[in-house]
């Protein structure tokens, strides 16, 4: 079986072309307009062009495809996952682990393969372009709306609430990437730290661009959420999960509060969106054979484009009536990660699954659907562009530890953990044993939904709790040998603390394209340790300089 990753390669950001973002259940709105003349052509642009591709995987002439990616990278880079090393032959077939060899072990140049061939410069731009381009859409919905005149108030409505949701998703988008491409947001600092390039103009501009500061990016992410605020202010319960309301505004405001350690901004947002709606999944003795986030799930307030992340890493989940499925996953769960969870906990089988009769796996994602009964059709949820109220409970705890209110923020961290793990004993903790409480407790519920990368980076520039980790990890090659797999060698490769690659460097297309936007500093990362295959001869590996 031959596998293939497909991501949709984005154009760059003075590119004005619209794109096409394929949808079943969006397959109501128009995909291929270029002039819009109704607030309906508008709603049509956005459905059609300014949200991410929806995931899809499916086998087509023997060949499974997995496509639209999005920003899945985000959970190759942190500490959720690790190699399959534990196997004797070759996990799984799959090209994920080449795709994504560089940003699991931190490499300084992720355009270049494991061989050192510059094999990836446009899947490595992919990840700069994408949001650009959605950037792009917004900006063009945006000026369309302002200069188009509506005859009716419910017209004018529609327009007004579009303008909110562009406004909403250039938000996401820009925070996005200024948390891949900018240091973490630190105060004293931001307006001197190199961030992205902003641009909110709908035309094309022909000019040098440079990088606007971090500071400047979060004061646009910010200016963008106010005028969504605003202008969705009375959309309290939008029609479907698809569009955005008042309550994902108000998390997604808290969180760029956190981000920005204004406790006070985020414990605020975070109130207001548990007053909208305050729903939790009750997942104690949760049944391990559904899947816990998916539309059905009444926290889940928003989801933009959707999940192939559970086939990335495990690409054809275990079936009794198809031999190539009883491999192993080539990425796993963390030890790390399943160490947190409680036995008690329902998220630890809902989240994360093993199926303690079958041998070819220990810990895989279990999150969104990845079975093979889900292939043909689109995925229903987003695994890292989804706002789920659990995080407001998180995000009012984390700001309530820092402004010293403990027994508000254990109050909160209780609530969820009530509604998570079986006769759960409450906490009553304070000062640091509550803020790693809190984080703790993020890593469990948040985990793989593109949080973790960017909470590991602003915890290392908190003010008064800083925290930074070392993180391992390996990659391994296998040669084809007397009809199987053989290991050739795995590298093991460590992330240091307060690294900077925790920052990814401007993608070298970017920077060949336009040398004025400058490069991010990122160490050579070479493996500490190299133990080789069987075939080697060299069973106890060698330690490399």
């Amino acid at each position: 079986m031959k596998i293939k990753i497909k991501s949709i390669i984005a154009l760059g950001i003075v590119a004005l072309t619209l794109g096409a973002c394929d949808s079943s259940f969006l397959k109501e709105y128009s995909q291929d307009l270029s002039r819009p003349t109704t607030a309906t052509d508008l709603e049509e642009l956005l459905m059609g062009d300014c949200l991410m591709p929806l995931g899809y995987i499916n086998i087509e002439n023997y060949t499974l495809l997995i496509q639209n990616t999005n920003y899945a990278v985000l959970h190759f880079m942190g500490d959720e996952l690790q190699e399959n090393i534990s196997v004797s032959g070759r996990p799984e077939p799959t090209t994920t682990a080449p795709e994504y060899y560089r940003f699991f072990t931190w490499q300084r140049n992720t355009f270049v393969d494991y061989e050192g061939r510059e094999s990836y410069t446009s899947n490595e731009a992919n990840y700069w372009n994408l949001a650009y381009e959605k950037i792009d859409r917004c900006n063009m919905v945006l000026g369309q709306a302002d200069e188009m005149s509506f005859s009716n108030n419910e017209d004018k409505l529609l327009a007004q609430h579009i303008k909110g949701e562009c406004h909403y998703l250039r938000a996401s988008y820009y925070l996005t990437l200024v948390n891949l491409y900018g240091k973490p947001y630190t105060p004293a600092t931001a307006s001197q730290t190199p961030g992205v390039p902003i641009k909110t103009t709908n035309y094309i501009e022909d000019k040098t661009y440079s990088r606007n500061s971090v500071a400047e990016c979060y004061d646009q992410i910010v200016s963008d959420l106010s005028a969504a605020e605003q202008e969705l202010a009375d959309v309290d319960k939008p029609q479907t999960i698809y569009h955005v309301g008042l309550t994902a505004v108000y998390i997604l405001r808290s969180r760029v509060a956190l981000y920005m350690q204004d406790w006070e901004t985020a414990r605020h947002y975070a109130t207001l969106a548990l007053e909208k709606n305050s729903s939790l999944q009750n997942m104690v003795g949760w049944d391990k054979t559904k899947y816990p986030i998916s539309s059905a799930n009444p926290e889940v307030v928003y989801s933009n484009g959707s999940s192939c992340f559970g086939n990335l890493i495990y690409e054809r989940p275990g079936s009794e009536s198809d031999s190539y499925d009883t491999n192993s996953p080539v990425f796993e769960v963390s030890d790390h990660l399943v160490a947190l969870f409680d036995k008690n906990d329902g998220r630890r089988g809902g989240y994360i699954n093993s199926d303690d009769d079958v041998t070819y796996h220990r810990w895989a994602y279990h999150k969104i659907d990845d079975s093979r009964a889900n292939f043909g059709v689109y995925k229903s949820v987003s695994d890292v562009f989804s706002i789920r109220t659990a995080e407001a409970y998180l995000n009012l705890a984390e700001a309530d530890a820092q402004l010293g209110n403990d027994k508000e923020a254990n109050d909160y961290l209780n609530r969820l953990r009530r509604t998570r793990i079986a006769n759960v004993a409450d906490l009553n903790l304070s000062g640091q044993d509550l803020i790693n409480a809190v984080r703790e407790e993020r890593e469990r519920e948040l985990c793989f939904e593109g949080h973790r990368w960017f909470d590991l980076r602003r915890y290392m520039v908190d003010a008064r709790y800083p925290y930074t980790k070392t993180i391992e990890h390996t990659f391994t090659t296998y040669k084809y040998q007397n009809y199987e797999y053989k290991k050739q060698y795995t590298k093991y490769f460590r992330l240091e603390k307060n690294d900077d690659a925790y920052t990814l460097n401007i993608p070298k297309n970017i920077r060949d394209f336009q040398n004025s936007i400058g490069s991010n500093a990122r160490p050579d990362r070479q493996p500490f340790k190299t133990v080789l295959g069987e075939d080697t001869g060299d069973e106890d590996g060698d330690e490399d300089e």
